[in-house]
């Protein structure tokens, strides 16, 4: 027997992806443009959720938590969104992982009279951005016998092995220079911003797909 996954899961979720990385930059700018001293190139995203600031619960709800629970929604339409194999299941999972650990971020803020309070911060987020570098390479890896549904498997390549060596070079430099950490997020966020768009458009392109049935 076979449970048929309707088109609005696929639509849901490419929704999701475009609302979610609009959702951060718009937060992030209003939040940072209003904050006296804050640079909006260099000072990590987490300052303006850290304990203390101003509006710093605002700025976690809608750069942390609404994004996340989006994300979660994103890798949930991708695991239906093909006929996919353990590789595109395990894409999709890491997706919908990237986005648990997005609310976790949130969950932990920054705060400047706790150093346990800083050590679960960066760990959740360290262990956000790790997965969120490989999911569009598994991603590319579970879509191969897929490319009659064109989904833009050269960008998520290009998407995957960039956000990862924005992640190593951070990573290698961190023992011999002092850098800000917002000089790296920056890049990051931005590829993953392609990433999601472009995801976003492909699954709404859902009349193209395959129809779709997973066991019951």
């Amino acid at each position: 027997m076979f449970l048929v996954i309707p088109l609005d899961w696929r639509r849901a979720a490419g929704l999701a992806a475009l609302a979610a990385p609009l959702l951060m930059w718009s937060e992030f700018l209003t939040m940072g443009i209003s904050r006296p001293g804050y640079n909006l190139l260099t000072r990590p995203f987490s300052d303006l959720a850290t304990r203390g600031t101003p509006n710093a619960d605002l700025f976690a709800l809608g750069f942390f938590f609404v994004p996340g629970l989006l994300t979660i929604v994103l890798g949930v339409g991708l695991w239906f969104a093909i006929r996919g194999g353990q590789a595109w299941r395990a894409g999709a999972l890491l997706v919908v992982f990237t986005g648990v650990f997005m609310v976790a971020v949130g969950s932990f803020p920054q705060d400047p009279t706790s150093f346990v309070a800083g050590l679960l911060h960066g760990t959740m987020a360290q262990t956000c951005f790790a997965i969120a570098s490989v999911a569009p390479l598994v991603l590319v890896a579970g879509s191969a016998s897929h490319t009659h549904l064109a989904p833009p498997r050269r960008l998520w390549l290009a998407a995957g092995i960039a956000a990862i060596a924005i992640e190593i070079l951070a990573i290698a430099l961190r023992p011999v220079m002092s850098y800000p950490d917002g000089l790296f997020q920056r890049p990051f966020t931005l590829v993953l911003t392609i990433w999601f768009i472009t995801t976003g458009a492909w699954l709404l392109r859902g009349r193209k797909f395959e129809g779709l049935s997973v066991p019951d």
